[in-house]
């Protein structure tokens, strides 16, 4: 009987250290998330991931086609790109600042086994952009204005720019071309060539 009771007095202490590592973990990983939000705020943006029924409309209105380099710059957990995918593009590349959307992004792509997606992790300013078809820009006024700046020195004539829920000053940026704009689940977009 004692036996007994020593073992149960056990399990119960074992549960006990088990609950208290799980409860560490997850405030752990609540801290993580917080932290990750408030440098992705302090960037310019917050992670707000856009309704995935939304995306390919937006995409298809943009008029996205195979074998675009399609680019999102501030690409959270890579919904768009991984629609972006679905329409054949050669490539399609995202750039996210804030940990945590990009740790989700990295495993929802390997999970999915998307093979023309890439994921950087850093700032949007230091990508690329001379070889882009299309751009895709889902951020506030401020950093839309500041990209918009970078896509006229690096972008090639004819590479487009969908720009859901803010739009582009175009006296501003000269290089800007408002093609369409319309409206997706009460959001306003638009959709820019740069000429």
């Amino acid at each position: 009987m004692a036996v007994l009771i020593w073992y149960n007095q056990n399990m119960v202490i074992w549960l006990q250290l088990i609950v208290l590592v799980l409860e560490i973990v997850a405030l752990l990983l609540i801290i993580f998330i917080f932290v990750s939000g408030i440098h992705s705020v302090m960037a310019g943006a917050p992670f707000v991931p856009m309704k995935k029924s939304v995306i390919k409309n937006l995409l298809v209105f943009g008029e996205l086609k195979a074998g675009d380099v399609f680019y999102d710059l501030g690409s959270g957990d890579g919904r768009v790109l991984r629609t972006a995918s679905e329409f054949n593009v050669k490539i399609a590349k995202g750039y996210e600042i804030a940990h945590w959307p990009y740790l989700m992004s990295v495993y929802l792509n390997r999970k999915k086994k998307m093979k023309n997606v890439e994921i950087k992790h850093g700032n949007s300013f230091n990508a690329d952009l001379s070889d882009a078809d299309f751009i895709y820009l889902y951020l506030f006024p401020p950093l839309v204005d500041k990209l918009a700046g970078k896509i006229e020195k690096e972008a090639r004539a004819g590479a487009k720019i969908l720009c859901p829920a803010f739009s582009v000053d175009t006296n501003k940026h000269p290089r800007f071309k408002l093609k369409k704009e319309a409206k997706f689940d009460t959001m306003a977009t638009y959709l820019y060539e740069v000429i």
